[in-house]
């Protein structure tokens, strides 16, 4: 059995344990540069060790991979640093600021034959694939339309991971990637990208509208750290839609025929959290050998960033990394 460790040691780190543990997965390690906090989140998750700092964990040849829960902003750093140390990645999203940082890591991972993977979770999801099925298969004509939002009202601390330049803060990274996923998963890549912006007064942005045009279809997306949104998703098609509430960790979509009668129902609910999927697609994809996951697979990673790349372009929003 493969045994993991844990770089960052917060709130989503934390649901990632409770992921693995519910599915058996050994879990062998966290580090943190806080010791004090390694070691609470050990005890606190039944893991066997702890670090005070990623490369002394990095350097124990027990550990086969890592899961990276730091900030946005320190994981080209850190997913370099693990690579140099020949582990295999499962990275959470945003991977990395930008495609250009994505392309040095998955140039890195091809040298060190390492298996990299976004923990992009949404796109793992039992409801999420059947829906992607049923949709190649036309059950509601042909997609013309793709609605997304999802919002809420951040506790604003300039310091905080989203709020903070210097750690990638800001809604798109954040939040603003499940949207871009969704009209990503029934439309694919845009042709055109046209937004407005409402920006925090640490220069990142606090919310925004998107227009993402195809050649047969649009897609219509909101985020925002400023106030809340209905979390939910449309695929609207030419003969019929399909509804998926709270999209993000979707467990349920009900579809709709042209005349609006509900037609047929998906629910699959989560065996623990809706982590669980994206950890086991990794552990298949490296026991069959795999350098990459065909459900996330590395264009659609650097596909993802070169779109967010462009909105910030518009936005004039450069992180103190780039410059």
């Amino acid at each position: 059995m493969i045994k993991f460790g844990i770089m960052g040691a917060g709130n989503i780190a934390n649901k990632f344990c409770e992921a693995a543990k519910g599915i058996g997965v050994n879990l062998y390690a966290v580090a943190s540069r806080d010791i004090e906090k390694a070691e609470a989140f050990k005890n606190r998750n039944g893991i066997e060790k702890a670090y005070g700092s990623y490369t002394s964990m990095l350097e124990d040849p027990l550990v086969d991979c890592v899961y990276i829960a730091t900030p946005h902003g320190l994981h080209y750093e850190h997913m370099m640093l693990a690579l140099e140390h020949g582990k295999h990645i499962l990275c959470e999203k945003a991977f990395t600021l930008n495609e250009k940082q994505a392309k040095v890591v998955l140039d890195k991972a091809h040298t060190k034959d390492c298996f990299v993977m976004e923990a992009l979770w949404t796109r793992f999801l039992p409801t999420i694939r059947d829906v992607q099925a049923l949709v190649l298969d036309g059950i509601i004509g042909d997609v013309i339309k793709v609605e997304a939002n999802f919002g809420f009202k951040a506790s604003k601390d300039d310091d905080s991971r989203l709020f903070a330049p210097h750690l990638g803060g800001g809604a798109l990274l954040d939040i603003g990637i499940y949207p871009l996923t969704f009209a990503d998963l029934f439309l694919g890549t845009p042709q055109k990208i046209e937004s407005t912006v409402v920006y925090y007064h640490t220069g990142v942005d606090l919310s925004s509208e998107i227009t993402l045009s195809y050649p047969n279809a649009t897609a219509r997306l909101k985020f925002s750290f400023d106030h809340n949104l209905p979390i939910e998703g449309f695929i609207r098609g030419t003969n019929g839609y399909i509804h998926m509430p709270m999209f993000i960790g979707a467990e349920h979509a009900l579809i709709y025929n042209q005349n609006g009668t509900l037609i047929k129902e998906i629910k699959h609910p989560h065996d623990v959290n809706g982590m669980e999927y994206e950890i086991l697609e990794m552990i298949k994809c490296i026991a069959n050998g795999r350098k990459e996951s065909y459900i996330m697979p590395h264009e659609k990673t650097l596909s993802l960033l070169n779109q967010m790349d462009q909105l910030r372009k518009q936005w004039n929003l450069i992180y103190p990394q780039e410059k």
